[in-house]
């Protein structure tokens, strides 16, 4: 490491060190809701996603010896991708086989990543028509890809690829974001992910904050390494548009084994990091659970079970389709103490649901008569236990009506609601923020 780096990062730790402990362990905590002020000129955390290799050289050479067995357990279907616009680069980014098939000793594989690759600007909705996509196996063999869907609402395409070698898929697993707020649950043992998680082999794999999890990506220049960026699972909320993703707070940088951004001049150190968006959330078992985008303090993901049905929709369909209600939500343990109070007081008995933090006006949430603060319980004859739960529901009702039940903490009452769910119009897509432009042809420094 050279010096300069070294004065870099100690002078990062005198920083952080002369924090407020209060203020320090608050922005270290997966229950966090809400960004707190930054502190003077330090506007991300110290290990965010938007950091450069070359200030924390020391930490990516320490990866965990179980998060380098994870990231090497799901590297064979991970790969890079670059777009290109006639010969002028566009975008590059990472991607998830997820699908494979044998056609007469032809492999015909499908690629999982995120719609950011196919945009010219953040506000533009529409491929470019000369658009070409290059996308690199783990061996650096080079696959053109075609695009197969896109969806801009959730961001996210698939890519498909022919291969004349055998392609090696993931193990897809669906997230369980339920847990209890019931008291009378408190365990004595120390809490930890340990105490929550589902066995391997369960259907859903149950993900609670505090949980270690693990952004893998693939470098777009050969040899195309590997990057593996451990962190926790976090409540904490991201500004983007789309409310059903998730976050993962980064506690490592993208690790690269060649020390790959710190070679290469400061110029084109954080285009490593930008690299990975549209690559694989996994588990501790080397599942993936998600779907990986970029922001400057963490990574936000969307959770496989969205990115499937979307899926699921569009081959059944040939189109997306998404149900709209007009009404922001989060599971009913992410709600503040103080509505949790108010909620346990009211309604003793009831530990599971979906908090209702915001209803748009004039929306079909307000004509049902749902109010911000309701909690959900019921849906079309279905308890309801978590956000992914009602999604789950939903998907398939629109342009249907459904009952609701509905706890109302200040009146006490249980309400029976019809609620209509409508369907997401091409002008009412989530907006979502695009990284700079990166830089594709850059030659690596040795």
């Amino acid at each position: 490491m050279s010096k300069h780096s070294t004065s870099c990062h100690d002078s990062s730790i005198m920083e952080l060190d002369c924090r407020d402990p209060e203020q320090r362990m608050a922005r270290l905590s997966p229950w966090k809701r809400g960004r707190s002020e930054s502190w003077g000129p330090y506007r991300t955390s110290r290990y965010s996603f938007a950091e450069k290799f070359d200030t924390n050289t020391d930490a990516n050479i320490d990866l965990d010896l179980d998060i380098k067995k994870l990231a090497l357990k799901v590297s064979p279907f991970v790969v890079s991708l670059v777009s290109l616009t006639g010969e002028k680069p566009l975008f590059m980014g990472s991607g998830t086989i997820t699908e494979s098939e044998e056609v007469n000793g032809t492999y015909f594989g499908t690629i999982l990543t995120s719609a950011s690759l196919l945009r010219t600007s953040a506000e533009s909705d529409a491929i470019p028509d000369n658009i070409k996509v290059n996308v690199h196996l783990r061996d650096g063999t080079l696959c053109e890809g075609q695009v197969l869907a896109y969806d801009w609402h959730y961001n996210i395409a698939w890519i498909k690829i022919k291969s004349d070698a055998p392609l090696a898929t993931a193990s897809l697993r669906l997230l369980d974001d339920t847990m209890c707020v019931d008291p009378s649950g408190i365990q004595d043992k120390e809490l930890g992910s340990n105490s929550f998680q589902l066995p391997p082999h369960s259907d859903f794999f149950k993900l609670c904050p505090g949980d270690t999890v693990v952004a893998v990506g693939r470098y777009f220049q050969p040899p195309n390494e590997i990057m593996a960026a451990p962190g926790r699972f976090s409540i904490d909320c991201c500004d983007f548009d789309c409310k059903e993703l998730f976050q993962e707070v980064i506690a490592k940088p993208y690790e690269n084994p060649t020390i790959l951004a710190y070679r290469t001049s400061k110029k084109y150190a954080n285009e490593a990091q930008k690299c990975g968006i549209g690559g694989p959330l996994i588990n501790r078992h080397g599942e993936v659970i998600g779907v990986n985008f970029y922001d400057k303090l963490c990574t936000p993901f969307l959770p496989i079970n969205i990115a499937s049905k979307c899926l699921e929709h569009f081959k059944k369909y040939g189109r997306f389709s998404r149900p709209l209600l007009g009404m922001e939500m989060t599971n009913l343990y992410a709600a503040s103490l103080r509505n949790l109070d108010r909620i346990n007081l009211k309604f003793p008995n009831d530990s599971y649901g979906v908090f209702v933090e915001k209803v748009i006006e004039g929306s079909l949430a307000e004509c049902a008569g749902i109010l911000s603060g309701d909690v959900i319980v019921q849906c079309a004859g279905n308890f309801v236990r978590s956000v992914l739960e009602f999604y789950g529901i939903i998907w398939d009702k629109r342009g249907e009506s459904m009952e609701v039940v509905v706890l109302r903490s200040r009146t006490g009452d249980h309400l029976n609601l019809t609620l209509k769910v409508g369907e997401t119009s091409s002008d009412k897509i989530n907006r979502w923020p695009l990284p700079t432009m990166c830089k594709v042809g850059v030659k690596r420094v040795r």
